[in-house]
């Protein structure tokens, strides 16, 4: 797993993580940090967030993956709570990653139109989400490619879908599994009613995740180099 270091929290990230990119944004907007206080905080806890959820939701994608691989998908219950404890992790820290690189967003958003990206009271800040990133940066940089990428990516079937699980879990349930014997689907096991338990559960959604905050990080870099000169 471990590729380069990030300064911000001084830990080694998984290989598929776009340091680069991440780098220069935080070096190019700590200049910053005197003349809009308010919004570099806030964007430097984002992005201390950012680096600490999509390690942690590599790890909990690794333990899941070698748990299915060691032990298959029908289990005792000591062992089905290490796989259910990671699938929560997963999805949690899947969805904080995106939530957390756009309210990073929002807060350089924030120091270019304080008018239109407000971080004045604490309602303003607990109402920024990925979708009022999205909005916001509709609404003032149209034209941007990090606005064409924030709202391909809030219309993707796959966002919505981790969104919606990370909910259920969070607020609701934990599904039951569905196993299906005889017929073309005989072994198939159903994780609630759509995603599918197998050793690609957690892979291919973190790719998904890797690749989604790889475009979003290389649009704000572009976009931050343009106009933090």
């Amino acid at each position: 797993m471990p590729g380069q270091s990030v300064s911000t929290i001084g830990i080694e990230m998984p290989q598929d993580f776009s340091v680069k990119p991440y780098e220069a944004i935080k070096n190019r907007l700590i200049g910053k940090k005197d003349t809009h206080s308010d919004s570099w905080d806030e964007f430097a806890f984002a992005w201390n967030a950012v680096a600490y959820r999509f390690r942690s939701c590599t790890e909990h994608d690794e333990a899941f993956t070698e748990s299915i691989r060691r032990h298959g998908k029908t289990l005792p219950p000591s062992e089905r709570y290490v796989q259910e404890r990671a699938l929560f992790c997963f999805f949690v820290t899947g969805v904080s990653t995106i939530e957390s690189l756009c309210y990073g967003l929002f807060a350089i958003g924030s120091m270019l139109d304080a008018q239109n990206f407000l971080f004045v009271t604490p309602d303003d800040r607990r109402n920024v989400s990925p979708e009022e990133t999205t909005d916001k940066f509709g609404t003032v940089f149209p034209r941007e490619n990090i606005t064409a990428t924030l709202k391909r990516m809030t219309k993707m079937h796959d966002y919505q879908d981790w969104k919606v699980m990370r909910n259920i879990l969070s607020h609701r349930s934990t599904p039951g599994r569905l196993i299906f014997r005889g017929g073309d689907r005989d072994g198939d096991v159903l994780w609630g009613e759509t995603i599918l338990i197998d050793e690609n559960t957690t892979i291919s959604r973190r790719r998904w995740l890797a690749k989604m905050v790889s475009d979003l990080l290389d649009a704000a870099d572009v976009f931050t180099a343009a106009r933090f000169v």
